[in-house]
Formats: C-alpha cells, structure tokens, sequence
C-alpha cells in the first residue's frame, strides 16, 4: 500500500502546492501587499502615477547631436563653438480626468569647440507626443547652460512637466524628444 501511495505522491504534492497558491486576490501571490497597497503618487501633483500605458521617449534619428558653428564654417570642426547631446531620457505619467500628463526628463552634456566663449548657451529641446501621423502635443523650449571658455564639459537636465493629451491615445502614443534648431514655423 505504501508503494502505491508513492506513486500518487507527486499528484498529490502537486494538488497541495496549487491550493495553497490560489487567493481571491491575485495580488497577493506577488508579495505586493495585497489590497491593501495603495498605487504610487506624484509627490508634486498627488496624483496616481501610471505604469502600464506610459509611452516610452524615444529619440528620432539626427536629433541627439547638436552642434553650433561661427558665422560661414558650418561642417568646419574648427569653427565650433558648441556640441551638445543627449546622454539619457526618461518620463513619468499621471492620469488626471480623462488627460495623461507626463513628466519627461532629458539629460546631456555640452561640450565648448574651438570657437567657443564664456557665457550662457541655449539649447533647442523639443519634447512632441504623436499618434500615427496626428500631433498630440508639441512644444519647444530653449534650455540655457552656462559654459566656461576652455573648461570642461557641462551637464544639463531638461524637465518639461506638462506633456498632456487624452488618456485614451497613451496606449498607441509615441513620445519624442531632442535637439530641434529650426527652422521653426512661427505663422
């Protein structure tokens, strides 16, 4: 008898492991607190913060590289005055009523050339939020970094905190951002 109860042993054991698996709450199975785990907020909006249909930034061919020249020596590498890029990117959402709002984050460093001076660069970031060819947010800001003539590299994070469209669109949305110097559609 004992023979034919080994035989059973692995069913058996199996059965035990699987009832002892099951909840009402498949949440608890992942040791994440259960029910009662409230979901992460926005320290500055105090709202929800949302993983799942949060689009990833991307950066588009050409603009993680920008660079200036003087006057007449565009392709000229000793008539730079600055080189800037794009090291890193990142965003956070939050849903407030039927909008998505993120905060993306774009981090880099710049760089003097052989032409350049003391004083206060802007750069030209662009941070634009697509669904196929539909513009759901666009928006261009001039971020300054002080630079030293002959001193090392800068590092510079861009932060726009306001990139909104309908909630609805974030799981087919694309999310861009880099360098953008134009020229610009002003009408």
């Amino acid at each position: 008898m004992s023979h034919s109860l080994l035989r059973f042993a692995p069913v058996l054991f199996s059965a035990a492991l699987i009832a002892g698996c099951t909840s009402a709450d498949p949440r608890s199975a992942l040791g994440s607190g259960g029910a009662n785990q409230q979901p992460a907020l926005d320290a500055a909006t105090n709202a929800p913060v949302v993983q799942g249909a949060c689009p990833a930034v991307t950066l588009r061919e050409g603009t993680a590289y920008y660079t200036t020249y003087s006057k007449g020596g565009d392709g000229d590498p000793a008539k730079i005055i600055h080189q800037a890029s794009i090291t890193d990117t990142t965003r956070q959402c939050r849903i407030s009523g039927d909008q998505i709002i993120i905060t993306v984050v774009v981090s880099g460093r710049v760089v003097g050339g052989p032409q350049a001076k003391t004083g206060v660069v802007n750069l030209p970031l662009r941070v634009v939020a697509l669904d196929g060819e539909a513009v759901l947010y666009t928006e261009l800001q001039q971020q300054p970094v002080s630079l030293v003539e002959g001193g090392p590299a800068e590092q510079f994070i861009y932060t726009n905190p306001s990139v909104t469209f309908p909630a609805s669109a974030s799981g087919s949305a694309k999310l861009y951002a880099g360098f953008d110097p134009g020229p610009y559609n002003t009408r």
